[in-house]
């Protein structure tokens, strides 16, 4: 029974067949299964090498398509100015009429919580820190006002990122950060200029309006201690939050409006026009002192200041590629303003004129202001673009990252 060899010199008998010739239960097609492509060979777990020469071949599971964000924030637009950095690669035509819209839904809110503020300082009126000195609502007053400046900080950032789809820090410069180290050297020269009309403001303003010298400081030690305290804290953030809007948010919205060379009609004259540095600068040098205008049409001379602070602090943050030299500016000079309202016990002034020209050099409301603005920015600019080309400040985006 079962399967016994041949007798010696006698061979195998040869597989049955089946129908037409076919050998039954023989399977005669090559296998190619057993090894993958190109000659590569499966190994046990912990085995030794292989030298796979295709592994996308058997790479198990297959790999998926990389799903995309469509909320994902824009990088940086590749070697722009700073004027430019809104116009990224998710810009589209709507953002700046959208972006406006949301900005004055947002300052509608902000200002009925001013308003509401307001009344509840009002109610509360009448406490003070010491006898004869200035009541508390006065410096509650001045920082409720600092503080609702400074509250454009969020809101900006807020529209940059959400709005428009952007990173924050194309905000600050070209290079999507602000820029700590050289906002410091902005600020040590800042020093020097303003210290200079402080200088010879109180000679010519005893010479034009003997009215404006600084009269004698009022108020204990308790009030310059409070005062100053909000004042440290509050005044860089209220002097950073206007440069954000005016010379950051509105220079990059003007600036977005221009087509690039590759992109439709970006070869127009209007589009050129509008990717120039001049429109933004423009713009964003001219609002405030256009709006003061309207509501100050008695002061021309805080006007020209203004206009003039604003254009060379635009150009310069253009020359600059950021914010950091506007910023250093504004701050030194508002807080020798308040400081000064302060120290002489005229802190009634803060909350009027003195808070709207508080970037300004002293002596607003007169011809002295013009002065010492144009004498403060002039120095100022040259210094600034000296210091910048010696240190090799960068004025324009790097490569986009990825």
């Amino acid at each position: 029974m079962g399967n016994v060899p041949p007798p010696p010199g006698s061979s195998w008998p040869a597989a049955p067949e089946g129908p037409e010739g076919r050998t039954v239960g023989a399977y005669t097609q090559e296998q190619t299964w057993a090894d993958p492509p190109g000659g590569g060979r499966l190994t046990p777990p912990g085995g030794y090498a292989v030298a796979a020469t295709d592994p996308d071949v058997w790479a198990w599971p297959p790999p998926r398509p990389v799903r995309r964000n469509h909320f994902a924030r824009a990088e940086l637009p590749a070697d722009e100015s700073y004027h430019r950095l809104g116009r990224t690669s998710r810009f589209r035509w709507w953002f700046t009429p959208l972006t406006l819209a949301v900005l004055a839904v947002l300052l509608f809110f902000l200002w009925i919580a001013v308003i509401l503020s307001v009344t509840i300082v009002a109610i509360i009126n009448g406490s003070g820190l010491a006898p004869d000195s200035v009541t508390l609502s006065v410096i509650a007053e001045m920082a409720f006002g600092l503080l609702s400046s400074a509250l454009f900080i969020p809101i900006v950032l807020f529209l940059v990122r959400v709005v428009q789809w952007r990173r924050t820090g194309s905000l600050f410069s070209v290079e999507g950060r602000l820029r700590w180290g050289w906002l410091a050297r902005c600020t040590a020269v800042a020093v020097v200029p303003v210290a200079l009309c402080v200088v010879a403001f109180l000679p010519l303003a005893e010479l034009l309006q003997p009215d404006l010298v600084p009269r004698e400081a009022s108020g204990g030690t308790e009030v310059f201690a409070a005062a100053m305290t909000a004042i440290v804290l509050l005044v860089p953030l209220q002097s950073a939050a206007e440069e954000l809007t005016l010379r950051g948010m509105l220079m990059q919205l003007v600036g977005a409006l221009g087509a690039r060379p590759d992109e439709r009609r970006g070869r127009s004259a209007v589009s050129r026009v509008l990717r120039s540095p001049g429109p933004a600068i423009l713009a964003s040098g001219t609002l405030f002192a256009a709006l003061y205008l309207a509501t100050h049409p008695g002061d021309p001379w805080t006007t020209a200041a203004l206009a003039v602070m604003g254009l060379g602090m635009s150009w310069l943050t253009w020359r600059t590629g950021g914010l950091e030299a506007a910023i250093s500016l504004h701050v030194v000079n508002s807080l020798v303003q308040f400081t000064l309202c302060v120290f002489e016990g005229r802190m009634e002034q803060i909350g009027t004129g003195v808070m709207v020209g508080s970037g300004l050099p002293l002596g607003a409301g007169t011809p002295l202001v013009l002065v010492l603005t144009l004498i403060q920015v002039g120095l100022y600019v040259l210094a600034v673009v000296w210091l910048a080309g010696r240190r090799g400040v960068r004025r324009r985006s790097a490569a986009a990252v990825r």
